[in-house]
């Protein structure tokens, strides 16, 4: 055969899967950014432009994660499938050498390892910069008529805080106005006015409010006695959002070109903090180029490993790539610190990854050489492969004595073997998918992750994050088992089989609509039960690995409060559940006009000692009315009695809807809504608790029609088509989770318009199928 002709040949066959496989491993990365495009869009006012640039802007960075994760899948695949057919035997049988089936894949992967260097040194932080002017575009594009609701806390402005009584869409006017904000540490500045209405702001990044008749308080922290009052009938209030944008010193190591790593490499002084930086700066500048040189050698790698796969199939295919992937990222993450902490030269920790892999993929290809196929595998690979290859077993020609449709107990014989077939499938697709989600967390922490004991606690992280994930990707994996399922059926002709036996595809089809009712209930009761423990527990270790507080985690920072009411207003810094204590605690009294404050109390430290009594130290009162003398005073110690018990001021932890069953979120609605908190987010998270039940069911009933009209394309046909479907469910379920937060359509709806509209689509294209 001419060489030409060979390449062309494997080139063909290692891109179909590789491109599969891309669309795969990029698909996690995918459902957050359409949930965070949708928000963007719906809810802070971006244009549809800006998103789709947002969303070019994500790809860089997300193909330099999974094109050469889906190369090596891709390679593996087509080698294993070459090998199975027995290809290999005739083209060694041609005088054809294994060495020699390496050309196309290396030529492959240089192109790639070409682009990635690319990506790497100019794109990616290119791209990066893109994002955050976007993101900056839209904070000041944020249309607070969409999101401010009446009666509710608005605190999305950095370092702002407003509250409205009213909304009047049609004049473009809030009622009853309190703007809080900080335009400094020392000071607090909170202004009550009868109206306000929100306009242009000549200075960019800036909101602009014109007031009604109101009063503006300015309060210093360092001197609480020099208060400055200001009362006016209307005044135009600029509000400028806290800032925390780095400087170009501070910028991110992969937000720099690379003439800025080279620059800041030699500028780089001989103080230690210098010393340090260098050695990040020096560390990043190699990485790069060997995150783009990996291509080529898991081009090396994959075709003995492919070779190796004959009996796994594609399945295993996609398995043996994570694992090889799984490891070059622990190396990465280890090594890596050891650069960051000064233990191992920059350079050798950035090549020693790929040094690994090379050093593996020479043994593997030693191991392979030019040896017969029929080499027996390692005893681990064996059981994988094994595992795989049982269930493309065709079934056995039944005789009229064991009709397919016989009972076997309470089931038939076709669905037992559909079922263990379905089980099979499933775990190899669900492992395989959790195993990709635990490389992706791995890439994310690798930075935090600088000794023994956070190795610990990020394997502890990814066990409770793991039921999260499970919980998540559920229904696609059960779609796309049942759609690989049943194209190896198609094209095995046992679909055929059974019809010519009198099973209809309403038979087939109801015992695996059956199916994804059952896992769509045991999904509803691990939402219930099992699911938001695990939730709690892996947002807490991944907060503590990452050193920082959220506040969805933990709300017990900056909480602003109403009296119940809603006469006065409380505010403290921070809460110390186990001191039972409260820093930085505030009342402020409103004025029975409502246009301005009558009195604010400060207390550095307060406690409750009843059920409705504050014991307090380093407190002081001001009041607006009364002699210049007597406005403020100093009160040491003392009680102040308090409008509600403990439980009203403790905002509960845990806002985010995975981490709470629905009776717990639908009491934190009704806590949050006495308390003047937002409750959509929570609402929208209690509706889609019930309806994610039903996703199975409603995806399958949309994939049935593609797996019986189009199985013989192969299972990785099934694969395409369960992606496709899963990313426009996705699509549709982050639209209607952003209308359903703006209220736009009842949350209710808003739920369950996503699995009714597959459900029903589905429905419709089973019922015109020639059963």
């Amino acid at each position: 055969m001419s060489p030409r002709i060979l390449d062309r040949y494997i080139a063909k066959e290692t891109i179909g899967p590789a491109f599969i496989a891309l669309v795969v491993f990029s698909f996690l990365f995918l459902i957050n950014l359409l949930f965070q495009l949708a928000n963007l869009v719906i809810q802070e006012g971006l244009s549809l432009k800006a998103a789709v640039l947002m969303f070019l802007y994500s790809l860089p960075l997300l193909l330099s994660y999974t094109l050469p994760v889906g190369f090596l899948a891709g390679t593996i695949i087509a080698f294993g499938r070459l090998s199975g057919d027995s290809e290999i035997v005739a083209l060694r049988a041609s005088g054809i050498k294994v060495s020699n089936l390496l050309r196309a894949p290396l030529a492959m992967g240089v192109l790639l390892a070409i682009a990635l260097a690319v990506s790497n040194l100019w794109l990616i932080p290119a791209a990066r910069g893109g994002q955050e002017s976007l993101r900056q575009q839209a904070s000041r594009m944020t249309n607070l008529m969409k999101l401010i609701k009446p009666g509710v806390f608005y605190d999305r402005i950095p370092g702002v805080l407003f509250y409205c009584e009213e909304v009047d869409p049609a004049k473009q006017r809030y009622e009853k106005v309190i703007i809080f904000q900080k335009p400094s540490p020392q000071n607090d500045m909170i202004t009550v006015s009868e109206w306000g209405r929100l306009v242009e702001s000549p200075e960019q990044g800036a909101l602009q409010f014109l007031l009604g008749p109101g009063q503006t308080d300015v309060f210093d922290r360092a001197r609480p006695e020099k208060v400055q009052v200001s009362s006016f009938n209307e005044q135009a209030l600029t509000v400028v959002p806290a800032t925390t944008t780095a400087t170009a010193n501070q910028r991110d190591l992969g937000s720099m070109t690379f003439e800025e790593l080279l620059q800041r490499w030699r500028q780089s002084g001989g103080t230690v903090a210098g010393q340090r930086d260098m050695l990040g700066f020096r560390y990043e500048a190699h990485r790069r180029f060997a995150a783009a040189a990996i291509a080529i050698l898991f081009a090396l790698i994959g075709v003995p490993l492919g070779l190796t796969n004959a009996r796994g199939g594609r399945g295993a295919g996609f398995s043996i790539s994570l694992a090889v992937v799984l490891f070059y990222w622990i190396l990465y993450s280890a090594l890596g610190d050891l650069a960051m902490r000064g233990r191992l030269s920059p350079e050798a920790a950035a090549w020693l990854p790929d040094v690994a892999v090379f050093l593996a993929g020479l043994y593997f290809l030693k191991r392979r050489g030019d040896k017969p196929a029929e080499k027996k595998p390692s005893v681990l690979a064996e059981w994988w492969m094994g595992l795989i290859a049982k269930s493309s077993k065709k079934i056995r020609p039944v005789s009229e004595e064991a009709i397919p449709m016989r009972r076997d107990g309470w089931l038939s014989i076709v669905d037992k073997y559909l079922l263990t077939h379905l089980a099979r499938y499933f775990l190899i697709i669900a492992g395989s998918i959790l195993v990709l989600d635990w490389v992706i967390e791995l890439r994310g922490l690798s930075e935090f992750l600088t000794n023994g004991e956070r190795w610990s606690l990020f394997g502890r992280y990814l066990a409770s994050q793991s039921v999260g994930i499970f919980m998540l990707l559920l229904p696609l994996c059960l779609l796309m088992t049942v759609l690989v399922v049943l194209g190896i059926l198609e094209k095995g002709n046992e679909i055929t089989a059974m019809k010519a036996s009198g099973i209809s595809l309403y038979r087939i089809s109801l015992a695996i609509l059956c199916v994804g009712f059952g896992v769509g209930m045991m999904a509803w009761m691990m939402g219930e039960g099992i699911a938001p423990a695990a939730n709690r527990a892996a947002q807490r270790d991944k907060e503590a690995l990452k050193n920082f507080v959220s506040k969805f985690l933990n709300v017990s920072y900056d909480v602003w409060l109403f009296a119940p009411n809603r006469g006065a207003l409380y505010h403290y810094d921070h809460y110390d559940a186990k001191r039972e204590l409260f820093e930085g605690f505030s009342f402020y009294a409103l004025a029975p006009s409502g246009n301005a404050l009558s009195e604010r109390f400060y207390a550095s430290e307060a406690r409750f000692v009843g059920e409705k009594t504050l014991a307090y130290s380093g407190g002081w009162r001001w009041v607006a009315s009364g002699g210049k003398d007597n406005r403020f005073k100093v009160i040491p110690s003392g009680e102040l009695a308090a409008p509600a018990d403990k439980n009203y001021f403790v905002i509960p932890p845990f806002l985010e809807g995975q981490t709470l069953s629905s009776g717990e979120l639908a009491s934190l609605i009704e806590n949050l809504r006495q308390k003047g908190l937002p409750t959509e987010r929570q609402r929208m998270d209690y509706y889609r608790k019930f309806a994610d039940g039903a996703t199975p069911l409603a995806l399958l009933l949309a994939g049935l029609p593609f797996a019986f009209s189009v199985g013989r394309k192969g299972s990785l046909y099934g694969v395409a088509i369960a992606l496709a479907l899963a990313v426009a469910f996705y699509v549709l379920v982050a639209i209607f989770t952003a209308v359903g937060e703006m209220e736009w359509l009842a949350p209710p709806l808003a739920a369950w318009a996503p699995a009714v509209i597959f459900g029903l689509g589905g429905g419709y294209w089973i019922l015109n199928l020639r059963s």
